[in-house]
Parts: C-alpha cells; sequence; structure tokens
C-alpha cells in the first residue's frame, strides 16, 4: 500500500514514525561527533602528559602542561558522557528499537492503523 492512500490519521502517524527514525539517526550522528572529540581530547591529554618528561621545562612550562592535562582530561570525561547521553536517547527515540508494534508495522510498508473505533452511521448522535 502506498503511504498516499492511507487516511489522514494513518499516514500522520506514518509520517511521525518516520520523523522519528530521521531524528534517531540525527541524534545518533551527534553522539559519533562527541565520540570524536572525546578521543581528541584524549590524545591532547595524552601529548601533554607525555611533553612533561622532557628535561629542560621550566615551572611554568610544566604548570602549563599540568593545566592542559586536566583541561584536556575534564573535556574527556564531558566528552564521553555526551556520547553515552546522545546513544541512549537514540536508542529511546527510535521507534525500530524502542517503538510500539503499531510503529514497527507502519514502517516496514504503510498501512492503516487499527485504532479499535468504528464509525458507523449508528454511532453518530
Amino acid at each position: 500500500m502506498s503511504a498516499d492512500t492511507l487516511t489522514p490519521a494513518s499516514r500522520d502517524f506514518y509520517e511521525r514514525a518516520k520523523g522519528k527514525v530521521a531524528l534517531s539517526i540525527a541524534v545518533s550522528a551527534i553522539g559519533l561527533a562527541f565520540l570524536g572529540f572525546t578521543a581528541c581530547a584524549g590524545g591532547e591529554a595524552s601529548a601533554a602528559n607525555n611533553s612533561l618528561d622532557y628535561d629542560n621545562l621550566s615551572s611554568d612550562q610544566k604548570a602549563s602542561y599540568h593545566a592542559i592535562l586536566g583541561g584536556s582530561g575534564f573535556a574527556t570525561f564531558v566528552f564521553i558522557l555526551a556520547f553515552f547521553v546522545m546513544t541512549s536517547a537514540a536508542v529511546y527515540i527510535s521507534p525500530l528499537i524502542n517503538g510500539s508494534a503499531n510503529e514497527k508495522k507502519v514502517l516496514r510498508a504503510p498501512q492503516e492503523i487499527d485504532t479499535g473505533l468504528s464509525y458507523s452511521d449508528s454511532d453518530k448522535n
């Protein structure tokens, strides 16, 4: 069945489910960006830690490397937390993983959603 032949309520449900999939993919991409920022900040912290091993460093240079090490280490922690939050949000939003049976069914193939309501002439007042 084509999505163009659905009733307005079913079409809205179908479009909302598709939107949730798109949002889930976007949130996942943002989470992966945070994972990349984690690697970058961790590399900066590691480089600052390795730089502390040089022999000819003044006390100001050592203090600078310690500040970079602390800041980059904290940034690594924050970015990995952001990655976990975004990944959890993507799983929570996704109708393919955490959706209702109707959402999973309608995403496979657009079809009418059974609401359990009947709109016959005898029901109208």
